[in-house]
């Protein structure tokens, strides 16, 4: 296992979502400040689901030089727009307002014959590393799209792996939707990390993969290898 990073790991424990979401927020706010003031730009990593979300549109009222601003998707399910599991569509609509200004705008899914590919190759054309990424995480302990049962996790979790972006396929009996999904070695290129979590289970499964108690879990195998610093934002629901 890699040696415990020496930058710090930050809890920001908040009463409740809208709390999150302003704090989730402002910090962006912060860290994007910072990084246009370096280097004349931010670009920012958005992981999907609902946890983000209001942060995202918190985000997007601020009054930022959204030329300066790059944003992309970090995980994404195999659907068009039009289909309400979407991450890009939810995301977008955060932005809404926004989005016209942007200096870039990067989804992950499209109509291509190999999504997949295609995607690592618009990442690739996009730009790495990113300043900062958003991280949710799943109860079973998945970042991104990194779900252990999936037969693609293990080339995905390769730390000597190539590629930015891979698929996560799903036997047709699980009942879930392919996806596409950053992989383990292009996560950790990443200059900053914020972790968006909320509810009692995953303050626990997040803890184990901090301390060391539950290596096995997507969240604990990034953590054990990143070295940069990582703000944890949390609250109860």
């Amino acid at each position: 296992m890699a040696a415990a990073s020496t930058h710090p790991r930050q809890w920001h424990v908040q009463p409740d979502a809208a709390h999150m979401a302003a704090a989730l927020s402002q910090r962006l706010q912060q860290l994007s400040h910072a990084a246009i003031a370096e280097h004349g730009s931010v670009r920012i990593g958005l992981a999907g689901g609902s946890t983000p979300m209001a942060a995202y549109a918190d985000f997007a009222t601020a009054a930022m030089p959204w030329p300066q601003v790059r944003l992309a998707l970090i995980d994404e399910r195999c659907v068009p727009l039009s289909d309400a599991q979407s991450n890009e569509r939810a995301i977008a609509a955060a932005f809404a307002g926004v989005r016209a200004q942007l200096g870039a705008w990067q989804g992950l899914y499209s109509e291509a014959a190999d999504p997949a590919t295609a995607a690592d190759a618009t990442i690739r054309g996009f730009g790495l590393p990113f300043d900062i990424t958003v991280i949710g995480m799943g109860a079973d302990g998945h970042i991104a799209s990194l779900f252990v049962e999936s037969p693609d996790y293990d080339a995905a979790m390769d730390a000597t792996s190539g590629r930015t972006v891979l698929p996560m396929r799903f036997a047709a009996g699980d009942g879930k939707t392919d996806r596409l999904s950053f992989t383990l070695p292009a996560l950790l290129q990443t200059r900053r990390v914020l972790f968006c979590i909320s509810g009692a289970d995953k303050r626990e499964v997040l803890e184990r993969s901090l301390d060391g108690r539950a290596p096995h879990y997507a969240a604990a195998r990034f953590l054990a290898a990143y070295d940069g610093p990582v703000d944890i934002f949390w609250s109860p629901a």
